[in-house]
């Protein structure tokens, strides 16, 4: 069953339009709902978006911004702009990004929908807490096959680089050497274990421990369980004070990095990888090519941030509130 999505045909051939999709994908431009629904093709365009589409909380410290409007619309003129001007080459935070691709996909004819996630506390910087309120969403899709995909574009540097399928204890390759999978069980504060999660967890190598993110239902939520959840992830990522930008690179897209010896990308190619991220933190510019995270660059006044994110994210924004950084 697939629900209305609030973009029109023409929006979305903007946007297949400006993702860069391979070849193959050229003739859905025009048809977006003849997009096809496999798991290939989803891959596909996830990664497509998340290359594209920055996880981003820069509106969160703009001053003038009392609230991040999450309504479907203002996020794609936020993202893609009006008629034929040219995409802001801004993300968002998590509802922001999972939101906007959810009304993509929903056009793009998959049948999707949207439900609550429970983030555990870090503990410098390791997931190690108690698991919290609802403070994330993301996006269950099933294909016409009946194989159900766990789809998460909005969860920074730690997110998936694909759709993983709702199948427990399967293991996929990420970035690097980091594992990812999803567990059918239960959280530690639950007392009805019949009532079963679905929780996604990672492994920086083959021969470390696994260790949780966070926890979803297959329950759906709506756009007015997601104005509640913004109001408090508003206020609670502006008291935490920290600017992140986080954008996942393609293979392809590597010119103007400053690469070392061994961070050789993989070949160009028509299928779309993902080789690395490139993350902005706090006026730090890091990159991390599928090893280790390195400092590529780094800011100390408001000036010398936006013009960092100007040149490493093709970003522009009339300021970084000076109390977050």
């Amino acid at each position: 069953m697939t629900t209305a999505s609030e973009f029109s045909t023409s929006q979305l051939s903007k946007y297949l339009r400006y993702i860069r999709l391979p070849a193959e994908y050229h003739q859905y431009v025009e048809n977006p709902e003849s997009f096809p629904k496999t798991e290939e093709a989803l891959t596909t365009l996830f990664r497509c978006q998340i290359t594209r589409f920055p996880y981003d909380n820069l509106s969160v410290h703009d001053s003038e911004i009392s609230q991040i409007d999450i309504n479907p619309s203002s996020i794609y003129f936020k993202f893609m702009g009006s008629g034929d001007s040219e995409p802001s080459r801004r993300g968002g935070y998590c509802l922001e990004c999972s939101i906007f691709f959810n009304h993509v996909l929903r056009k793009l004819g998959f049948s999707v929908y949207m439900t609550g996630v429970r983030n555990r506390e870090r503990i410098d910087g390791i997931p190690q807490g108690e698991y919290r309120g609802w403070t994330h969403i993301v996006n269950i899709l099933e294909l016409p096959s009946g194989a159900q995909y766990h789809v998460d574009a909005a969860f920074g540097g730690d997110g998936p680089t694909r759709p993983l399928p709702l199948v427990s204890g399967q293991v996929h390759k990420n970035l690097g050497s980091q594992e990812i999978r999803l567990i059918h069980g239960n959280i530690p504060k639950q007392t009805r274990p019949e009532q079963k999660l679905w929780i996604y967890q990672y492994r920086n190598g083959a021969m470390k421990d696994w260790n949780s993110f966070y926890s979803f239902g297959e329950f759906e939520f709506f756009q007015d369980d997601f104005e509640v959840i913004n109001r408090y992830t508003h206020w609670h990522t502006l008291t935490l004070k920290n600017v992140w930008v986080v954008k996942f690179i393609r293979n392809g897209e590597t010119d103007g990095l400053p690469l070392i010896e061994g961070e050789v990308t993989k070949a160009v190619s028509e299928d779309i990888q993902i080789v690395g991220k490139i993350m902005f933190v706090n006026g730090v510019v890091k990159l991390n090519m599928g090893g280790k995270t390195r400092v590529i660059d780094s800011y100390k006044t408001e000036d010398e941030r936006r013009e960092g994110l100007k040149k490493w994210f093709s970003i522009s924004v009339r300021a970084i509130d000076e109390q977050a950084v």
